[in-house]
């Protein structure tokens, strides 16, 4: 290595130790701060194909809801009954469908345009109740920030509402659990439909994901040769 690239090496290890040096030590609310930023930036990437997993690391669990029934008094449906509505809707495209969708190659039924019919049908069931569990947890966020006096600029955790009414972290609590209700109701539905794809179609559902997506500089090419005409 030559006198000028050792030197220019030195100096960026040095820059580097520099700037570590300075570096602040990470507090319990610098960590707080990051592992939220670090799920919220998981929720967006999960936004372009969401999964059934996503949706049930958001909502509530059964006993979670429950408490939120009882504390509440919202309504959040029969967990059985709204998983058979799930399957039922998949069960009923596969038998009305199949007739149509499923071609002959070579002597044997070919599922192929049946089975891309099912995907975007449970696609669809599934984005819903995704885009529900993750408002759900944007409320429910709200409402435990409200709630700690640090997070909290208004300090009004223990003031009345106007006219005696409920305060503003009362109301943020409700808005979550009725969200949180929606968002348990969808899941149900969704896991439904997935577990009728995976019987009917021998394998899990899996959202589509194209095999190469452009990059930033490569989207940003594309857009200004489409308006330019080549």
């Amino acid at each position: 290595m030559s006198d000028a690239n050792t030197a220019i090496a030195q100096a960026h290890t040095a820059a580097q130790e520099a700037k570590a040096k300075k570096a602040p030590t990470a507090t319990p609310n610098t960590t707080a701060r990051v592992r939220r930023f670090q799920e919220a930036e998981r929720r967006t990437k999960a936004l372009a194909a969401p999964t059934l997993a996503d949706i049930l690391r958001l909502v509530p669990s059964d006993d979670q809801i429950a408490l939120i029934v009882s504390a509440f008094g919202v309504e959040a449906g029969d967990a059985d009954e709204l998983t058979g509505a799930g399957s039922s809707a998949i069960r009923d495209q596969y038998e009305i469908m199949a007739p149509v969708l499923v071609s002959q190659y070579r002597g044997e039924p070919d599922y192929r345009g049946l089975k891309m019919h099912l995907d975007r049908i449970v696609d669809a069931f599934v984005r819903s109740a995704y885009g529900a569990a993750n408002y759900y947890e944007s409320r429910r966020q709200a409402a435990k920030d409200a709630a700690n006096e640090y997070a909290n600029e208004h300090r009004d955790t223990d003031r009345m509402g106007i006219d005696g009414g409920p305060n503003r972290v009362d109301g943020l609590r409700r808005i979550a659990a009725e969200h949180g209700a929606k968002a348990y109701v969808l899941s149900n539905v969704a896991a439904g439909a997935c577990a009728a794809y995976r019987e009917l179609m021998g394998e899990d559902w899996k959202p589509y994901q194209s095999g190469r997506t452009q990059s930033v500089s490569e989207g940003a090419a594309a857009a200004q040769a489409a308006a330019l005409g080549f």
